[in-house]
């Protein structure tokens, strides 16, 4: 993760460093596909399914309507939960930087909202303040998270699009039962309330 927010962060700061005229461009963009379809990648590795919709408007701005669904269940834990929020985002102009196959479209930042909805269950017990406790552990952990980010878009082929954003933020969550495992405290677990860092990356296409 923390290599993920170093590389992002160097990339975010070298094309903000070099600014270039492209509202034209940006305007003519934007009028041709004013929305996006498109998959988070991450999640994959954290048993969710993400998905993102973004409206773009003539001033340079955007609207991002996000939702996932988790699910994972094995022979010691079950996992069932939700997740929305909503972006507004501030556009660069573009940036017309090619690379490769890929082209630098625009860099972008904005608050962050999310509310997240994840029952978990631990089948074979957990430590509990350091002690063992066995037997099935359930609880439903509510989280409300928001902050800003920073990120770029890149395409390819006209119409794909990559799109990678890091940033931070401040999130609280409320547990339904008081048994709480150790494991869930930590700055990524289900039951963090605390500053917390973010970084995603979704690809899909522009229509």
């Amino acid at each position: 993760m923390k290599k993920i927010l170093m590389i992002t962060g160097f990339i975010i700061l070298a094309l903000y460093a070099r600014p270039q005229d492209g509202s034209q461009n940006l305007t003519k963009d934007i009028n041709l596909y004013p929305n996006e379809i498109r998959v988070g990648f991450f999640q994959f590795f954290l048993n969710t399914f993400y998905l993102e919709y973004e409206h773009f408007f003539p001033n340079n701005t955007g609207l991002v309507v996000e939702g996932g669904m988790s699910l994972r269940k094995n022979s010691y834990e079950e996992i069932f939960g939700g997740q929305g929020g909503l972006q507004f985002r501030l556009y660069t102009n573009n940036l017309n930087r090619d690379l490769v196959a890929l082209r630098f479209d625009r860099a972008y930042f904005g608050p962050y909202f999310k509310l997240k909805y994840l029952d978990v269950t631990d089948l074979d017990g957990a430590d509990i303040n350091n002690i063992t406790i066995p037997g099935i552990i359930q609880n439903t952990y509510t989280t409300f998270a928001g902050g800003i980010v920073v990120g770029i878009k890149l395409s390819m082929l006209e119409r794909i699009t990559l799109d990678f954003n890091i940033g931070g933020g401040i999130q609280f969550t409320d547990e339904s039962e008081d048994q709480v495992p150790d494991y869930a405290y930590d700055v990524f677990g289900v039951a963090y309330t605390g500053v917390t860092p973010v970084a995603n990356f979704t690809f899909g296409f522009k229509f």
